[in-house]
C-alpha cells in the first residue's frame, strides 16, 4: 500500500472542471439566482509586477501547487498587463469564468472532454451531496466489517461484491462508510452514487467516464492514455458500455501493467464502488452496465479493481445474482435484509440522537434524563423492522426546532391518519415513487390488467392465511408463478417465502400505507373492489364446471373459507352478497346453487376431521335466513330454492349438535367410571 503522502504527489496537477464551493452545477431546480453566481475580482498589478513570488496566490479549488495551475495565472497577467499597458490598482467587476472553456486543461482538450461527460455529483465527496447519509460511530459494525474485509482480502477470487437489501435498510449509509474508510487507507478508486431524482447521475451515460476520471486522477500515465483515447475518438462516449470500458479503462491500466512493476502495480487504489444501481432509468441499462462489468473487469486477471455494487433486489441485479444467474458464482453476496439485524443498531441510533436532540431543546422536559422512555424507544424499534429509513424519517421530524421534541415524537407514537402532522411523509413518498414505478412496468407488459387490484388479491390471501401461490393461480387463471412476476418490481419492499405462504413485507409501515386511502392516494383499493374482483374469478371458474363435475378444492377453500365466511355476514357490507342476487332469476339461482355445492362439498370433505363444525354450520345457516328475508315474495322459485337450502342445512345442524352433545355425553361417562 502507498503512504497516504506518496499516494498524493502521484496524482497529476489539475484544476476541477467544477467548481467545488460554488452552484453553478446543481439541478435547474435548485439554480440560484445569476447575481449569486458573480464574484467581484480585484487584481493589482503592483503585485503582478512584484514576479511571481509575489503573485502567486493559490486556487482555493486546488489541493496542492500545481506547475500548470502557476503557468495559467502567470498567463492570466500578461494577458492582463498587455491590454491594459498603463493601468495599475484597477478593478473588474461581474467577472464571470466558464469552468468547462477554461482553465488549466484548455492544453488537454482530450482530459477537458472527458470531463464533460462526467457527473460530479455522483462522487462520493461531492458537494451537492453534502452530508450524506452514513453510519453512526459503533454501529453496523459487523456487517461493515465483513465489507472491508472482502475489500482487502486481495487473494479472493471473487471480486464483485453484491450487496441487495430493502428501501430503506441503510445500503447507501454503508457505502458512503465504505467509501470513506478506504479513502482513508489510499486504497479508493472510484465512486458513483446513482439517484433517481438527479437527472445528473440517474443514467448509466456518465458511469464510465466518471469512473475513468477518477482513474486518471490517480495517476498521470493512465490520465495521458485516457486524454489519448479521446482525442483519437472524439465519438467514444457515444459508442456501447462495453466499448468505452474497454478504451477508457481498461487499456489504460493495462498498458501501465506493462510499464511498471509488480509491486507498485499491486499498491495502486483498486476499489470501485457504486451505490444505488436500481436508480439507474431503464433495467435494461442496468443489466448492461452489469454484463460489462463481468465481461471487462471480472473477466480479465491483469486487472486490480474489486468491484462493490450496492442496490435494491431489483430485476437486473436478482436476476443475475439467482441461482441460474451468471454472477451467481462470480459474486460474493451480502443480502442486507435477511443476514443483519438492524435493531440493535437502530436502538442506538434513535437513543443518541433523541438524547441529543434534547439536550438542545428550549423544553425542560425534553432536557430531562428520562426522556425518551425506553418504552418509547422499543416501540420505535418495532415499528422499524429493521429498516433504517424508519429511525432517520422519525429523528427528522422530531428535531424540527420550532415545536418541543416531546410533542413531536408523542405525536409520532399515537400517530393516525387523521392527525394534521404528517411524521411519515418521506416515507409515504418512497412507497409511492416504488409502487408506481412497479405499477407502470407491470402495466406496459400486461396492459389488460390491473396491477393495483391483482397486489391486492395477493395482500388478502395473506391475512387469511391462504396459500398464495396455489390460491393466486385459481383465482386469476394466470400463468403459472404469475405472483413472483407481479411483485418482481417491489422486491425492495417485500418477498414470498417458499412460494406457498404468503407475502412477507420488509416495512411493517407498507401494508399500513397501502390500506390508508389518505396516504396512498391514487394507489389505494378499497377492499371492497378486491372482494368483487375474488368473487367475480371465482364464480368464472365455478360456471363451466358446476353442470359437469365438482369445483376444484382450491375453488371450494376459496368460496366457503374467504367469501363466506369473512365477506358473507350480513352485518358487514360486502360485495360478494350484492354480486349472488345481481341478475335475473335463473343467474341468481346459478350462484347461489354454485356457492351451496362449495359449501356442501367442503362440508364432507372436513367432517371426519372436525373441521367443518356446528359453528361453521350456523354461520351458513345465518347467511341463508338473512338471503330469505331480503328476497322478493314474487321471485318464488328463487324463494324455494334458497328455503330449500335452508331447510337442508338446519338439518344438518341439528345433526351436528346431536352428534357434539352425543360425544359429550360418552365423555363425561367416561371421566366418572
Amino acid at each position: 500500500m502507498i503512504p497516504k503522502g506518496k499516494a498524493k504527489s502521484s496524482k497529476p496537477s489539475f484544476r476541477w472542471p467544477w467548481p467545488k464551493k460554488g452552484k453553478g452545477h446543481l439541478p435547474v431546480e435548485q439554480q440560484p439566482d445569476l447575481e449569486d453566481q458573480v464574484s467581484t475580482v480585484k487584481v493589482d498589478l503592483a503585485e503582478i509586477n512584484a514576479g511571481p513570488a509575489s503573485s502567486s496566490v493559490e486556487d482555493p479549488t486546488s489541493r496542492r501547487p500545481s506547475s500548470s495551475a502557476s503557468g495559467f495565472r502567470s498567463a492570466q497577467a500578461e494577458t492582463a498587463s498587455s491590454l491594459f499597458p498603463h493601468a495599475s490598482h484597477w478593478v473588474v467587476n461581474g467577472l464571470q469564468i466558464n469552468a468547462n472553456q477554461h482553465g488549466s486543461n484548455s492544453n488537454d482538450p482530450g482530459w477537458e472532454r472527458l470531463m464533460q461527460n462526467t457527473a460530479p455529483n455522483a462522487l462520493h465527496d461531492s458537494r451537492y451531496r453534502f452530508d450524506p447519509p452514513k453510519c453512526d460511530e459503533d454501529t453496523r459494525v459487523e456487517v461493515t466489517e465483513e465489507l472491508m474485509g472482502w475489500i482487502q482480502d486481495r487473494e479472493s477470487t471473487q471480486r464483485l461484491l453484491c450487496m441487495t437489501g430493502a428501501a430503506g435498510s441503510g445500503k447507501s449509509a454503508l457505502q458512503q462508510t465504505v467509501a470513506e474508510q478506504c479513502s482513508g487507507k489510499g486504497i479508493l478508486a472510484s465512486t458513483f452514487f446513482f439517484s433517481s431524482t438527479d437527472s445528473t447521475r440517474n443514467t448509466v451515460a456518465p458511469v464510465i467516464p466518471t469512473i475513468a476520471y477518477q482513474l486518471g486522477s490517480n495517476n498521470p500515465a493512465v490520465r495521458e492514455a485516457i486524454s489519448a483515447t479521446v482525442m483519437k475518438d472524439p465519438l467514444i462516449f457515444e459508442k456501447s458500455l462495453k466499448t468505452q470500458m474497454n478504451r477508457l479503462i481498461v487499456d489504460p491500466i493495462e498498458d501501465l501493467f506493462r510499464a511498471i512493476s509488480k509491486p507498485e502495480f499491486a499498491a495502486l487504489p483498486h476499489v470501485i464502488l457504486i451505490d444505488g444501481l436500481d436508480e439507474c432509468a431503464d433495467e435494461q441499462r442496468q443489466a448492461e452496465l452489469l454484463s460489462t462489468i463481468d465481461d471487462c473487469l471480472l473477466q480479465n486477471d491483469a486487472l486490480p479493481f474489486r468491484v462493490f455494487i450496492a442496490s435494491r433486489p431489483e430485476w437486473a441485479i436478482r436476476s443475475s445474482l439467482e441461482d441460474t444467474g451468471y454472477l451467481h458464482q462470480k459474486a460474493y453476496h451480502v443480502q442486507l435484509s435477511d443476514q443483519y439485524d438492524a435493531s440493535g443498531d437502530i436502538r442506538r441510533v434513535l437513543w443518541r440522537r433523541l438524547r441529543d436532540i434534547g439536550r438542545r431543546s428550549d423544553d425542560p422536559r425534553a432536557r430531562s434524563p428520562s426522556w425518551p422512555s425506553k418504552e418509547d424507544i422499543e416501540t420505535l424499534v418495532a415499528n422499524a423492522s429493521g429498516q433504517f429509513i424508519y429511525a432517520a424519517t422519525v429523528i427528522k421530524f422530531v428535531s424540527e426546532r420550532r415545536s418541543s421534541p416531546v410533542d413531536r415524537l408523542r405525536a409520532v407514537l399515537t400517530w393516525t391518519p387523521d392527525d394534521r402532522a404528517q411524521p411519515f411523509a418521506a416515507l409515504d413518498l418512497l412507497y409511492t415513487n416504488i409502487v408506481s414505478a412497479a405499477k407502470e412496468a407491470y402495466e406496459a407488459a400486461h396492459p389488460e390488467r390491473d396491477f393495483l387490484v391483482l397486489f391486492s388479491v395477493l395482500q388478502l390471501l395473506t391475512r387469511e392465511a391462504f396459500a398464495v401461490s396455489s390460491m393466486f393461480q385459481q383465482i386469476t387463471n394466470l400463468e403459472d408463478h404469475a405472483h413472483r412476476f407481479l411483485i418482481s418490481d417491489l422486491r425492495s419492499l417485500v418477498t414470498i417465502y417458499g412460494g406457498y405462504r404468503g407475502l412477507h413485507y420488509y416495512h411493517k409501515s407498507f401494508p399500513d400505507f397501502l390500506d390508508d386511502a389518505r396516504r396512498s392516494k391514487t394507489l389505494f383499493v378499497p377492499e371492497s373492489r378486491t372482494v368483487e374482483f375474488v368473487t367475480v374469478s371465482c364464480f368464472r371458474v365455478l360456471d363451466p364446471v358446476m353442470d359437469r363435475n365438482e369445483p376444484t378444492p382450491p375453488i371450494r377453500l376459496i368460496v366457503s373459507n374467504l367469501l363466506v365466511w369473512h365477506f358473507g355476514s350480513p352485518s358487514r357490507p360486502s360485495s360478494f352478497l350484492d354480486f349472488l342476487f345481481t341478475g335475473n332469476n335463473i343467474e341468481k339461482l346459478k350462484k347461489w346453487k354454485a356457492v351451496e355445492r362449495c359449501m356442501e362439498e367442503r362440508r364432507k370433505e372436513n367432517h371426519d376431521f372436525n373441521d367443518f363444525t356446528s359453528d361453521d354450520t350456523k354461520r351458513w345457516l345465518k347467511i341463508l335466513s338473512h338471503a330469505l328475508l331480503d328476497t322478493n315474495s314474487y321471485d318464488q322459485e328463487f324463494r324455494q330454492v334458497l328455503q330449500g337450502f335452508h331447510d337442508k342445512w338446519k338439518q344438518f345442524y341439528q345433526a351436528d349438535n346431536d352428534s357434539e352433545f352425543h360425544a359429550d355425553t360418552s365423555n363425561d361417562s367416561g371421566d366418572s367410571d
